[in-house]
């Protein structure tokens, strides 16, 4: 997900714009004093916040258009998937050739054309499948609370409107800071077994997450929130589906 900063500065200057002349000085302390407590961010808060984002992002990016071969792909191995485990999903390609994939605290789930290229269909489904995991298990959204709080900009974003959402659309700093957060190793753990197991739920094979992440230890590199750059290193990874495989 390091790739996530090229087009953050993009995606706030617009509406940094409109924001600067409104910000008075007394409003940005109070503002800051209450949005740097953790307490004072709720769930509701951080999910808008996450829409808010990936709007900008969304805006800065080149997504795969409806018809093109990456698109038709992702929505065939997505089908019925408009919500899972009681979380509302929604999917789309960035064409941009990095291996990788993430998901935010709203759901939304992005596959970059870089992964797609490598994995074959059950692959990206096992892919997939994992990174529902780090948003159904709550890892997208502590990773976007803290991103929220080591935003310096949400102060002043916080001290024109009450709304988190608002300010982290207005930040390119939060969206750098969400890009750059690298998940726990019982994080990652627990998403991986939240893709095994979401990968027998819809009758699919769970060897393909093994074999996905093989690909990726052979791939190598990445950075930030990366794929390939995640703790454990992705062949522990694989190993370690292929043991539950084994004692099925």
């Amino acid at each position: 997900m390091n790739k996530l900063t090229k087009f953050a500065g993009i995606a706030a200057m617009s509406l940094c714009a409109g924001l600067v002349q409104a910000v008075d000085l007394k409003g940005l302390r109070s503002a800051g004093a209450d949005l740097f407590k953790a307490a004072s961010l709720s769930d509701a808060e951080i999910i808008e916040g996450s829409r808010n984002m990936m709007a900008q992002m969304d805006q800065g990016n080149e997504i795969a258009a409806p018809g093109s071969d990456y698109a038709m792909r992702l929505a065939r191995l997505t089908a019925g998937l408009d919500q899972e485990d009681g979380l509302k999903l929604n999917f789309a390609v960035y064409m941009l050739d990095e291996v990788n994939a993430f998901a935010t605290p709203d759901g939304s789930i992005r596959v970059y054309k870089g992964l797609m290229d490598m994995m074959t269909d059950d692959e990206l489904r096992g892919v997939i499948g994992h990174e529902i995991g780090h948003a159904k298990l709550g890892h997208s959204k502590s990773q976007m609370k803290n991103a929220l709080l080591m935003s310096a900009g949400t102060k002043a974003a916080g001290a024109t409107s009450s709304s988190v959402g608002k300010a982290v659309a207005a930040n390119a700093r939060t969206i750098e800071a969400f890009a750059n957060a690298q998940f726990s190793q019982k994080d990652e753990t627990a998403s991986d077994d939240y893709g095994f197991d979401f990968m027998r739920r819809h009758k699919h094979d769970p060897a393909a997450l093994a074999s996905a992440f093989r690909k990726l230890a052979k791939a190598g590199g990445g950075g930030g929130n990366s794929l390939m750059s995640s703790h454990p290193e992705p062949a522990a990874r694989a190993r370690r589906v292929e043991d539950k495989l084994a004692k099925m």
